[in-house]
């Protein structure tokens, strides 16, 4: 921009998040540092930082869309790395208990499957050709600075991979950290309340293997997922390609039924999901790689939009803000659409004398009704389980009815059919106030290309 709102601005945190926020930051401030307490891969390699890395990850449609509106050259670059392209209606099949698969559809929704570290990596190459924003890896962020009594932020104290430690000073801090610590630290610090949060206790744990399927079992799907046969097993399972002839299993189980580590048992644990589905392709499959596990305990939600004030210069962002249930596949492409959010929100507060004074409360605002309907997505049917903590709502069963009654409807309606894709892909979702022009699989915001090519 000719006029940049701030000289410098941080952003704490290197995922999905963290580098959808940076590439937006990067047209309205002079400088843009990521400060990431790993060292990031030059190949697609899994880090630390994302535990989940090994587990498969389907880009949901809308996330896809929205990416593609930050890094314009995104699809080319997936599938030049080897990503595989789908549409969710015909390429990502649906076994339903007792129903058997949704019928294939073409509903026009578009994305990619691909291991995690691919795509952060072709984030983090278009990221690197933008000439103002800088790296700082193995930097852990330790503490975010305020001034005036806490009434803005002045920087991020972060300490370097050999112990000492250093300041950045920042007219905006964003963070894109996956707990919110430092946040949650800073608004104490500066006597501005703590948000409530909403916490849904799931006790998930999956395990994936990676195998080599003989073509007739999978001829023409990219994916596809036995759903439980809920409440009574909790027992589910995804199977999505990764190359040619390659496949990732997926397995999931909750509480004291989470899949093993070793293969014996993960074959036997697929025995038992709600139909043979997945068993029988693994009896004819070899095993190219161990076996990866993970545990998620709880999903979070920190109302930040709630609270009076935050801040000036503070942005919380992605699972700072809500960490979902990740066997829904929401969290990459929620992070996705605030950061189109919070472009909108920017180029709103650019006018303004005081830019950033409310940036950050305008902002959580609208990712409070952002998230609501995909939160309730996921939540109600983690609810169908007895053994979920949290505040179940009074019509729960209800919902749960009508959440089973669409499924059996999208069998024989296609109308059905894609609107329940398109809630679940995050396709139909619109932009809370001022985005009454953005639709999802071809986003359209109100100056916004105008603005973008005026700074390239």
């Amino acid at each position: 921009m000719n006029s940049p709102i701030g000289k410098q601005a941080v952003v704490i945190g290197a995922g999905i998040a963290g580098l959808s926020a940076a590439r937006v930051l990067a047209d309205f401030f002079q400088r843009v540092i990521v400060l990431e307490r790993d060292d990031l891969p030059v190949q697609d390699r899994v880090r630390p930082g994302v535990p989940q890395g090994r587990q498969p990850h389907l880009l949901l449609g809308g996330g896809y869309a929205a990416l593609s509106e930050l890094f314009p050259d995104l699809g080319r670059d997936l599938a030049l790395a080897g990503a595989i392209p789908y549409e969710a209606g015909r390429d990502i099949g649906c076994e339903i208990p007792g129903l058997g698969f949704l019928p294939k559809r073409d509903f026009g929704i578009e994305s990619f499957a691909m291991p995690r570290p691919v795509l952060e990596l072709m984030l983090r190459r278009q990221l690197g050709k933008t000439h103002n924003v800088e790296w700082r890896e193995g930097s852990r962020a330790t503490e975010i600075l305020t001034a005036m009594h806490g009434a803005r932020v002045i920087g991020v104290r972060y300490e370097m991979r050999d112990g000492q430690e250093d300041m950045l000073g920042a007219d905006l801090v964003v963070d894109a950290s996956s707990h919110a610590m430092l946040t949650m630290n800073c608004l104490q610090a500066s006597g501005c309340q703590i948000p409530r949060m909403t916490r849904i206790g799931v006790d998930i744990g999956y395990a994936t293997g990676r195998f080599e399927f003989p073509a007739s079992l999978v001829e023409d799907l990219v994916a596809f997922a036995t759903l439980p046969t809920a409440p009574e097993s909790s027992r589910s399972g995804y199977v999505v390609r990764f190359g040619e002839g390659l496949w990732q299993v997926l397995l999931v189980g909750r509480g004291n039924d989470r899949p093993p580590g070793d293969m014996e048992s993960f074959r036997a644990f697929a025995e038992k999901l709600s139909s043979q589905t997945i068993a029988n392709a693994l009896r004819a499959a070899r095993e190219v790689g161990e076996i990866g596990r993970f545990r998620f305990r709880e999903s979070i939600w920190r109302h930040f939009g709630e609270l009076p004030r935050l801040p000036g210069g503070l942005v919380p962002i992605g699972d700072a803000i809500c960490r979902f249930n990740p066997v829904y596949g929401q969290g990459m492409s929620i992070a996705a659409l605030e950061a189109i959010m919070l472009r909108e929100v920017l180029i709103e507060h650019a006018a303004k004398a005081a830019p950033l004074a409310n940036l950050g409360r305008d902002f959580t605002a609208r990712a409070e009704v952002l998230i609501e309907s995909p939160w309730g997505t996921s939540v109600i049917p983690d609810f169908v389980y007895p053994e979920t903590v949290g505040l179940r709502p009074e019509n729960l069963e209800e919902k749960l009815q009508r959440q089973a009654a669409t499924y059996r409807e999208a069998m024989d309606d296609a109308d059905v059919h894609r609107d329940l894709y398109g809630r679940i892909n995050l396709t139909n979702v619109q932009l809370p106030q001022s985005s009454p022009s953005l639709e999802l699989g071809h986003i359209e915001l109100n100056g916004l290309r105008a603005l973008s090519t005026a700074t390239q």
